[in-house]
């Protein structure tokens, strides 16, 4: 590397091969040959390796090879790792100055489909963050899970919806970061179920003008349920849940559409995708409903979230505050 920060290597694609320069860039890899620049941004790179000295690269189109770095090989790795750690965090909207930051093993389940590999590992004061260097990203939400559990040198998280989480192969750090891990979701999951009784115990105020769309739904033989996005934000959410229906109102200052969901696994599933999604995004709403063509930020957001492409594939449109909402809303639900 020199000192404009750029790596002298070779690159390989299929059967063709050229001499290049590669910068690492905050959202992309921008590789320079004789023909010109090409970039590659984060949100398209599913997976890196680094074998014999030949780092592998795995895209949505193809998988490409950079070698003769030299003595910058390992370097070049983990910088590259770094910068992707640092875009995946922003995708997953993951604040905070760590309690911990370190770099293990991990293993997790979600829906009975298991990963695992080594991670960067970062403990918030709000969840646990595992960054590999593939597209498994995940931000755990401490609010949602229940007693952390130490043993074999590893530690174990296991969300209401039944996923778990294991990172171990820290070294002497376990039992401290466990110490950390327990005091930090006992204080959240305590401000969560606070925050969250705050919010029902004034809820005909804190709806506002909302009130008569809450009412609406509800007269439309509805379960209401309602939620926060993450503690300490502002705004909240509300749904009505009918025969494998939903209808979503976001309360937020801004003037929002009611969001509709058609789904067959059951009010209790749905209702936990929602609150894990609702949360996942915090103040970026947007996430869930708008196109994601051009924001390849928020393609990031989506591949690193099961509950936010389960919401995006059951959408069936929305429905605009308007003079018709009454007769549109009644209508969905039948």
């Amino acid at each position: 590397m020199n000192a404009s920060g750029t790596y002298s290597c070779r690159l390989t694609t299929g059967q063709q091969s050229a001499p290049v320069t590669c910068a690492i860039g905050s959202e992309s890899l921008d590789i320079t040959t004789s023909r010109g620049k090409q970039s590659l941004n984060y949100a398209d790179l599913q997976d890196f390796r680094l074998i014999n000295y030949h780092l592998f690269l795995t895209t949505a189109s193809g998988e490409m090879e950079l070698s003769e770095l030299g003595h910058d090989t390992e370097s070049f790795f983990e910088n590259l790792w770094n910068a992707y750690m640092h875009r995946s965090k922003e995708s997953l909207f993951a604040e905070g100055t760590p309690l911990y930051e370190g770099e293990g093993d991990y293993t997790f389940t979600e829906q009975g489909v298991s990963q695992h590999g080594i991670a960067k590992i970062e403990l918030l004061d709000d969840a646990l963050l595992l960054c590999p260097h593939d597209h498994f990203a995940r931000r755990i939400p401490l609010c949602f899970t229940h007693e952390p559990v130490e043993e074999n040198f590893g530690i174990t998280l296991t969300l209401d919806t039944g996923d778990t989480y294991r990172f171990s192969r820290i070294g002497r750090d376990t039992s401290a970061v466990f110490e950390k891990m327990c005091k930090a979701r006992k204080t959240v999951s305590r401000g969560w179920q606070q925050a969250h009784q705050e919010l029902n115990s004034h809820l005909d105020e804190r709806l506002g003008e909302r009130q008569h769309n809450y009412r609406h739904i509800l007269d439309c033989g509805c379960t209401l349920i309602t939620g926060l996005y993450r503690l300490g934000g502002e705004g909240f959410w509300f749904a009505g849940l009918k025969e494998g229906r939903a209808a979503v109102e976001l309360v937020t200052p801004e003037q929002t559409a009611t969001y509709l969901y058609a789904y067959d696994c059951g009010n209790r599933a749905f209702e936990y995708s929602l609150r894990h999604a609702m949360e996942s995004v915090g103040l970026h709403r947007e996430v869930i409903f708008t196109d994601l063509s051009d924001k390849p930020l928020y393609q990031m957001t989506v591949g690193r979230s099961y509950h936010l492409r389960f919401l995006r594939e059951h959408n069936q449109g929305r429905v605009i505050h308007n003079p018709a909402w009454d007769k549109n809303i009644s209508e969905f639900f039948g």
